[in-house]
């Protein structure tokens, strides 16, 4: 049986590279190709013994999954480009940071392609998630719910796209909880009734730490992830983009990996 070839949008990024880096340890895929920014000081570098391009077109024809990790424009670069030719490959993407206009844009070009999409490539966060849908069922309703969570002082986008992904768990297992509020842009304000707020940190190299608390009358309940090395994210990834491969056309997340 064939290698899968697998392709990496924007190796030269933290998780690109770590990307990388694992896929050295799984003998049923192949590191195919390498993509990066026009522009970008790593183009035209070997990694893992493979010339590092900037030909998105290349990149698209060249795999048979792509795993991206960029910002929200390359992605929708990538995914516009994906659709202009017959056989898409699948596309693994953890992409964070969209705008509602880039949301939007992103749905529309998901249309018939095979998407596994995930903020969090972690399956412990992925388990949070469902413990805290089932937390917010039982108790949501009493309680005061705020979502909490660090990262290192390089992260741009606020707050984490884990931590939006964990709200949306959250209204899963209560529908009335829904309106969200971010602390560090509305000061001085009371809470009200279903609430999720959400406070970020940012400092040094941590790679993540996520806290959802539900505060109730005498008592709180704290679920918690903290992930230490950033390989379970890039693991995560890739064993997302075996799972995905050969299934058919749709937008996919981890929770499809491990529901059962």
């Amino acid at each position: 049986m064939n290698s899968l070839k697998i392709g990496v949008f924007g190796p030269g990024g933290r998780m690109g590279m770590d990307i990388v880096k694992q896929l050295k340890g799984f003998n049923s895929l192949k590191l195919n190709f390498l993509c990066e920014k026009k522009g970008h000081d790593i183009v035209g570098k070997k990694i893992s013994g493979i010339v590092v391009e900037d030909d998105v077109k290349k990149l698209v024809s060249s795999s048979e999954v792509i795993i991206d990790f960029t910002v929200p424009s390359a992605t929708l670069n990538l995914m516009k480009i994906m659709n202009e030719i017959r056989k898409k490959p699948a596309l693994v993407t953890g992409t964070t940071g969209f705008s509602k206009y880039e949301e939007k844009k992103f749905n529309s070009l998901s249309d018939g392609m095979t998407i596994l999409r995930s903020f969090n490539m972690s399956f412990g966060v992925n388990l949070l998630k469902k413990i805290v849908k089932v937390t917010s069922k039982n108790i949501g309703h009493a309680s005061d719910i705020e979502i909490v969570e660090i990262h290192h002082n390089q992260k741009r986008d606020t707050p984490s796209g884990t931590s939006l992904s964990l709200a949306s768990s959250v209204t899963e297992g209560n529908k009335k909880i829904k309106r969200h509020l971010y602390r560090e842009k509305n000061a001085n304000k009371a809470r009200e009734k279903n609430e999720i707020g959400f406070a970020s940190i940012r400092g040094g190299d941590v790679v993540g730490e996520h806290s959802v608390y539900f505060f109730l009358d005498g008592e709180r309940l704290e679920l918690k992830h903290i992930a230490s090395d950033r390989k379970v994210f890039s693991i995560g990834a890739i064993k997302a983009a075996k799972w995905l491969y050969n299934k058919k056309p749709g937008l996919y997340t981890i929770m499809d990996m491990v529901k059962n």
